[in-house]
């Protein structure tokens, strides 16, 4: 952060996920926040401000509306607030891993805040305490990731950016051994931020969809055999089915046939 020269007096605490500052300022304050590690939750306890990002979106504050301030994202301020509460919330507890996200503010006076004031008027002191244990700190930091996603939501361009990598790097490693760790990699997720991202957006969980392509590719690839040395089984293992059995049933359910009966139908002329 780049302010002008003003005194502040804060309380800071926390850990590496999840850190609360309390700052009091004994005079207005202008400057810039600029991208950083963390995404930055604040709240006014009183008078105004002014922000503006790079993306060319502005907003005027006043107390009490929590605003997020995007990790990628470039601020300018302009506040005569004397004091704030600043949550900074680690990308990877919200799901992300090295390309944080871009998310939406919400609108002055809309009630959709009130759980996340509600959490921090509960939890600030409990923060920054030095002697919370290790299972309690990671309980509170998961409890605040869960607010704060249910707070604020990522910008559409972005969520549209991450599933398509995501799928992209299914349909282009399909034939490989890869796993949930591996996808998540490809679209610059976590492992529970692909995961959340799968649920809500297609209803079907990574590896679920990841199967599915491979069954699409399996039958294809029996329904245009050219040579009668192909077999089911050289075809799914190709595809990363182990288990025959297992393979056969999804793919039935799938197509409402049997590997084997897609290939008599090709031998007997498609009938």
């Amino acid at each position: 952060m780049t302010t002008v020269d003003q005194a502040f007096e804060y309380r800071t605490g926390g850990d590496d996920r999840v850190t609360l500052q309390l700052v009091r300022t004994d005079g207005p304050q202008s400057g810039t926040i600029g991208p950083r590690p963390t995404h930055v939750v604040f709240v006014l306890w009183d008078g105004r401000a002014t922000l503006n990002s790079d993306t060319g979106d502005g907003w005027e504050v006043g107390p009490g509306r929590p605003m997020m301030l995007s990790a990628p994202v470039a601020y300018g301020f302009d506040t005569d607030a004397s004091g704030m509460t600043l949550l900074h919330v680690a990308p990877e507890l919200l799901g992300e891993a090295e390309d944080p996200s871009e998310f939406v503010q919400r609108d002055a006076g809309d009630p959709g805040v009130e759980p996340l004031l509600t959490l921090l008027r509960e939890v600030t002191e409990r923060i920054l305490d030095p002697g919370l244990t290790a299972a309690e700190r990671e309980a509170l930091d998961d409890r605040v990731a869960r607010v704060v996603l249910s707070t604020f939501t990522r910008s559409r361009s972005d969520v549209e950016s991450r599933l398509r990598r995501a799928i992209r790097f299914v349909h282009d490693h399909a034939g490989e051994p890869i796993d949930v760790a591996d996808i998540a990699a490809g679209a610059d997720l976590s492992e529970r931020g692909l995961q959340d991202l799968f649920r809500r957006r297609l209803a079907v969980t990574p590896m679920r969809y990841l199967r599915e392509v491979r069954l699409d590719r399996t039958h294809l690839e029996l329904a245009a055999r050219r040579s009668t040395i192909v077999t089911v089984g050289d075809v799914a293992r190709r595809w990363q089915f182990a288990h025959l059995g297992r393979f056969a049933a999804h793919y039935r359910a799938r197509f409402g046939e049997s590997p084997h009966e897609t290939m008599a139908r090709v031998d007997h002329g498609g009938r």
